[in-house]
């Protein structure tokens, strides 16, 4: 890949980024997402569009109901529903859960209940569960969630508070973001999805479900430039014969999760991610191509229950901060293509389309009462399309 003019940081750029951070005060964990350009590589590399600006909370205030409700449905037999949700911090688990963690202040059960029984996804990435959660809880919860037999369980791969959850079986264990040099603050959940061979043939989906540091100090933005790397570093892996990890030429991989992509942020962290470009080579390796075609990976944008108007990902009213896309879905276009895609906002559908759904109103707000969203769930529906 030639060379990129950002791929690393210069010291003037260093010195300019830290003044640029060091006086503004750090976001929240959920924040705004980045509504400006990538910083510029050189005329060599390959262009990365950015969203265009968002609107401010206040303008979206109100907004109109909507009696569509096909959004959800699947729009053929042979797709793979990918969902992705930071769920806030185990608010999906009773109050007198002893596992809650400390930064758990909601309870959202039964409107995750309903949201998971209205998608019904194949593969689910969540986030902000407590590490202390194991797979078989945490397959024995989901299972009971979707209503599933218990002879058919749904399988869980997890570390730090990233979960892969999947109604497929997961391949033998060895697939994790944990080898290596990697610390344990930069891993994230990665899992091959055994694709049933009778529906998919012998094509399976690699996953890796990533919460990036939150912040918009210069030490975040640093931290998530590692964690990016330390991603491309897993997919050169598996991408090249002879490593710790080998996957099979052309199988689909996607990364997706809570991003933590910020108006402040130069987005360093999702340039890597989607160019290949890492930050630190003496760490991590050389550049690299991602998809299987050696081009770039697509940054999927789904919009609000597919009717291509808004964007968001992330809002909370009560805050100065406008809604913003601090969630993504990044995938390889050779080898997959998107039949369906959408943010689920139940705040948006009218009566008709919530019943017919199954859904309530406030079922994707955290806190109704002071009108906070926060993260809203992310759906896609793919499509295998063949080798590259």
């Amino acid at each position: 890949m030639p060379r990129m003019v950002w791929s690393k940081l210069s010291p003037i750029w260093l010195l300019l980024l830290a003044a640029c951070v060091s006086n503004t005060p750090g976001p929240p964990t959920a924040t705004i997402a980045s509504t400006q350009a990538l910083p510029q590589a050189s005329p060599a590399a390959t262009e990365v569009e950015v969203s265009p600006p968002t609107e401010s909370a206040a303008s979206l205030a109100l907004e109109p109901l909507s009696d569509n409700f096909q959004f959800m449905q699947r729009p053929s037999s042979e797709s793979i529903r990918v969902m992705s949700y930071n769920i806030n911090w185990d608010s999906i688990f009773p109050d007198n859960d002893p596992k809650n963690h400390s930064l758990r202040d909601f309870n959202r059960v039964d409107a995750f209940v309903r949201v998971m029984q209205a998608i019904q996804p194949d593969v689910v990435c969540l986030q902000e569960i407590n590490y202390l959660r194991g797979h078989d809880e945490l397959s024995e919860f989901l299972t009971a969630t979707m209503g599933a037999s218990p002879d058919q369980p749904w399988q869980v791969a997890n570390i730090r508070d990233n979960v892969i959850a999947t109604r497929f079986d997961l391949a033998e264990r060895g697939y994790e973001l944990e080898k290596g040099n990697v610390r344990i603050n930069l891993t994230q959940a990665a899992a091959l999805i055994d694709l049933p061979d009778e529906q998919y043939g012998e094509t399976d989906l690699h996953m890796i479900c990533s919460h990036f540091k939150a912040g918009g100090q210069y030490g975040d933005i640093i931290e998530r430039t590692r964690q990016a790397d330390a991603i491309m570093a897993y997919v050169r892996d598996f991408k090249t014969p002879g490593g710790e990890l080998d996957l099979k030429p052309g199988t689909p991989f996607i990364l997706l999760g809570d991003f933590n992509v910020y108006e402040t942020d130069p987005h360093l962290h999702l340039r890597t991610m989607l160019l290949g470009d890492v930050y630190d080579e003496d760490l991590y390796g050389e550049d690299l191509r991602p998809d299987w075609d050696e081009t770039v990976l697509e940054d999927l944008e789904p919009s609000h229950n597919g009717l291509g108007e808004e964007f968001y990902t992330w809002r909370n009213d009560s805050d100065p901060f406008a809604p913003g896309l601090l969630d993504r879905i990044i995938y390889t276009d050779s080898v997959l293509g998107v039949e369906n895609a959408f943010v689920l906002n139940t705040m948006t559908l009218s009566d008709q389309a919530l019943a017919a759904l199954g859904l309530m109103r406030d079922d994707v707000l955290l806190d109704a009462q002071f009108g906070y969203y926060d993260h809203l769930p992310l759906v896609v529906d793919f499509v295998l399309t063949g080798a590259p």
